[in-house]
């Protein structure tokens, strides 16, 4: 009884309501910092207004400004006033020529292409062709009076490489330079093989090389990768030379290796059964077939096909047209002499 009469007499007090000078967030509280630095209103109620408060002193809105928010301090371009600095003038996000405002600006007008034709990374054989028309510059073996051609080409893999014209109509010279048309030669050559030209060169992934073609009429241009076979001889049905100085391999399924070899590369003009024959040698052969390089899988192997003074060889595998093989001839037990490879379709 005594309990309900106090407490009938002292009524209950509820905590004063705490007051905010600044606006009130989604909450009903007020912001407990200056949060919209550009709006004209004290968000923390604190006294001080947008840039004039120290919660203000790294945004955006604030920068090249001083406590005096009637003046216009900033002094930034409105444009891209400069497009070969590396600076985004206007603080627009976009620098130099990414920026429109450097559209048509001589700093981002792309230089004019000294070759005449772009070849990509492509590998293979005629990964160009054309007819020279031009007289734009030579190699250090070529001829200042014969029409040339300039290709780009930029290497797939960190690898040796291998440009011939093997398959031309003219007389060709080849050679490389790099980076552009007038760079530093690292590479010529006139015959290689009968009249046509190759070069074999080392490149890091990524390297543009430019390709100069010399030829009095017709030419092709094939690319490979990787420094053996030794030739190219593109579809050409006989070939003749001499072993004397050509390399030792190690590896064959005819019973013997063989040895002082030289390897060509051929490419198949049309598909059906294609025979090598090396019949009118003037030494003992041995004749190996592999898919595409020396590193290939082998096809066929032959030592003697026809047991006489100089035991011929004689290997056949069906091809595809385009399908291309390494072929190595070389001599038994480090015989050498000169050759006669004669090559069939049937």
């Amino acid at each position: 009884m005594l309990v309900l009469l106090f407490a009938a007499c002292f009524p209950r007090l509820d905590p004063p309501a705490v007051e905010t000078d600044g606006p009130a967030d989604d909450s009903g509280t007020a912001a407990l910092v200056e949060s919209r630095c550009g709006d004209g209103v004290d968000d923390d109620g604190d006294g001080d207004t947008d840039c004039d408060d120290a919660d203000c002193i790294d945004a955006r809105a604030c920068e090249d400004t001083d406590t005096d928010t009637t003046e216009d301090t900033d002094t930034r371009p409105d444009s891209e006033s400069d497009c070969d600095n590396g600076d985004d003038d206007d603080d627009d996000g976009d620098i130099d020529c990414a920026d429109t405002d450097c559209v048509g600006d001589a700093a981002c007008e792309e230089p004019e292409a000294c070759w005449d034709l772009d070849a990509g990374d492509e590998l293979g054989f005629e990964i160009q062709s054309g007819t020279a028309a031009g007289n734009d510059g030579r190699g250090s073996c070529g001829s200042s009076s014969t029409a040339d051609t300039f290709v780009t080409w930029t290497a797939p893999a960190t690898d040796t490489f291998v440009f011939d014209t093997v398959g031309s109509s003219a007389d060709t010279t080849l050679w490389v330079v790099a980076d552009t048309c007038d760079g530093e030669e690292l590479a010529c050559d006139e015959d290689t093989f009968g009249s046509d030209a190759q070069v074999t060169i080392a490149l890091t992934r990524g390297d543009e090389i430019v390709i100069g073609v010399e030829a009095a009429g017709s030419w092709v241009l094939s690319a490979w990768q990787g420094d053996c076979p030794d030739f190219s001889i593109g579809s050409e049905l006989a070939v003749s030379g001499t072993t004397a100085a050509g390399n030792d391999y190690t590896s064959s399924i005819c019973g013997s290796d063989p040895e002082a070899a030289v390897t060509f590369r051929w490419v198949a003009p049309s598909a059906g059964t294609w025979t090598f024959s090396t019949d009118g040698s003037a030494f003992d052969t041995i004749l190996m077939l592999k898919e595409d390089t020396c590193d290939g899988s082998e096809i066929d192997c032959n030592d003697d096909y026809v047991e006489s003074s100089f035991g011929y060889s004689l290997a056949s595998t069906y091809l595809a047209a385009g399908e291309v093989v390494a072929i190595t001839l070389g001599g038994y037990n480090g015989d050498t002499g000169s050759y006669l490879l004669t090559i069939t379709h049937s």
